[in-house]
């Protein structure tokens, strides 16, 4: 008998060192980073690690991407209601309410027409932060009207509604935003002072209405850098007209835009003043415009830029030792194979193919001709996890519906 007791103190002094940081189960979340990598796939991820590594082999063997040590993995589901390959619009609706919806619609039911009939307005992950009085924020390389960002405040039966996507994010009660989209914020025939039109059509100018709410305002890296993270209470910062630069094209700027982990890191020294918690989305999104568009070294490079943005995340989680940090996609963009260059020889190296957005030739054989652009995939995508209640995130296949029922429970909703 007094064995046991022993043994059960100290059993239970053992699980009291485990960090809530490091997945201990029934541990909670005060915070949670989910980040999406658009468009990233495996094939993506491993590009990225191979030029990492310079495209050497011995230098390959021990390269490692920050999301790769990661304390629990497996991978997701990215089907939409309406369709096995799914759009933006309708794959963050599932992240955000935990419902799948159609293609083109965020965050209303599978009712909604798109661009034609509402749907029932779902509710998202951001919504029951906000309404726990946690502090709520979006960062992305995209405009942030774009579906992906405008998934964690917005509801529209058209992801391309744009100008009226740019009125819900002050008014959800979101704290931070990051990312481009300056044209959709100005009022009609105006231009702010860097020469940027509106694409608005009436005479609304968001920023001012943004800045009498008190939030702070900024439009370039100038601006970006006087902000003072831990005293500023809202942001809003649209770096670009339309979406932000990919990453090679941003670091040869003369005063180039924020990086994603830069925008990353600034705001979480806003969201983290909340002494009840946050909940922060970030999105790599231009990965899903180079697999668009077949360019490697722009999917290559701006994986990378996501992946010091998800170290940013770790560090302040492992820092915290409160928060969860997600990385996942919302759907693979391009079909990249990165296959041999010689079927006699695979020593001789590897090819980057963009399979998808391609027709069969006629034939016997399943020969293929290329499309301009290519198409998203149905493949599964990643899903990695660390921090507290990260052990729930590893039980095989998980539709990325219940990705957001995960966050939920993490955070206590």
């Amino acid at each position: 008998m007094c064995n046991r007791l022993v043994l059960g103190i100290m059993a239970l002094a053992a699980l009291a060192l485990i960090s809530p940081g490091m997945g201990a189960e029934g541990a909670q979340a005060k915070n949670v980073i989910l980040m999406i990598g658009d468009g990233m796939g495996y094939a993506q991820m491993t590009a990225a690690r191979m030029e990492k590594a310079e495209g050497n082999l011995s230098m390959y063997m021990d390269t490692r991407l920050y999301m790769d040590d990661m304390e629990y993995g497996g991978h997701s589901s990215t089907h939409a209601a309406d369709s096995f390959i799914t759009d933006s619009a309708a794959a963050v609706t599932a992240l955000a309410t935990g419902q799948k919806t159609d293609i083109g619609v965020i965050n209303q039911d599978a009712s909604a027409v798109k661009g034609q009939k509402d749907g029932e307005n779902l509710t998202t992950i951001q919504q029951l932060a906000e309404g726990a009085g946690k502090s709520t924020g979006v960062v992305s390389t995209t405009r942030i009207t774009h579906a992906t960002p405008a998934g964690f405040y917005a509801h529209v039966n058209d992801r391309d509604a744009e100008d009226l996507i740019a009125e819900q994010p002050i008014g959800s009660g979101l704290e931070v935003a990051l990312g481009g989209g300056l044209r959709h914020f100005l009022a009609q025939n105006e231009a702010d002072i860097s020469g940027v039109k509106s694409s608005r059509k009436d005479d609304r100018n968001l920023l001012k209405e943004a800045s009498s709410l008190g939030y702070a305002v900024i439009i370039n890296r100038s601006g970006f850098d006087r902000v003072n993270g831990s005293s500023t209470e809202g942001l809003l910062g649209l770096f670009d007209e339309s979406h932000m630069l990919y990453e090679r094209q941003r670091i040869n700027q003369s005063e180039p835009e924020p990086s994603l982990a830069e925008m990353t890191e600034k705001a979480i020294e806003i969201l983290s003043q909340d002494p009840e918690g946050f909940f922060l989305m970030v999105e790599g999104g231009r990965i899903d415009h180079a697999g668009h568009e077949r360019s490697y070294d722009n999917i290559t490079a701006d994986t990378l830029a996501f992946d010091e943005a998800v170290k940013v995340a770790l560090d302040y989680a492992n820092q915290s030792g409160e928060t969860l940090v997600i990385v996942t996609a919302d759907h693979e963009c391009g079909g990249l194979v990165l296959s041999a260059l010689d079927y006699e020889n695979y020593s001789e190296g590897y090819n980057p193919i963009f399979g998808s957005g391609v027709t069969r030739t006629p034939g016997p054989r399943y020969d293929f001709m290329g499309e301009v652009e290519a198409t998203h995939t149905c493949v599964d995508v990643p899903l990695l996890a660390s921090g507290p209640t990260s052990e729930r995130f590893s039980h095989g296949l998980i539709d990325n519906t219940k990705i957001f029922s995960l966050m939920e429970g993490a955070m206590g909703l």
